[in-house]
């Protein structure tokens, strides 16, 4: 299992309440959003479309960076 610090773990557990997964898809979803946002790899339209129906803090960063 993966550790992070405090507030990105309570940023999990949120997205995992508000999206219904277990941890582990949580963070393939997390991951693969931001890998798809920040130019790394081509999404889905389906993909794309994760967290436009809610609100985002995009200022947030994964695990603190």
């Amino acid at each position: 299992m993966t550790y992070l610090e405090e507030d990105s773990e309570r940023g999990i557990q949120l997205f995992m309440a508000e999206y219904a997964v277990n941890r582990e898809e949580a963070l393939r979803l997390i991951v693969r959003d931001w890998l798809g946002s920040h130019g790394y790899l081509a999404l889905t339209e389906d993909e794309s479309e994760l967290g436009k129906d809610t609100a985002i803090d995009e200022t947030a960063t994964l695990g603190g960076a």
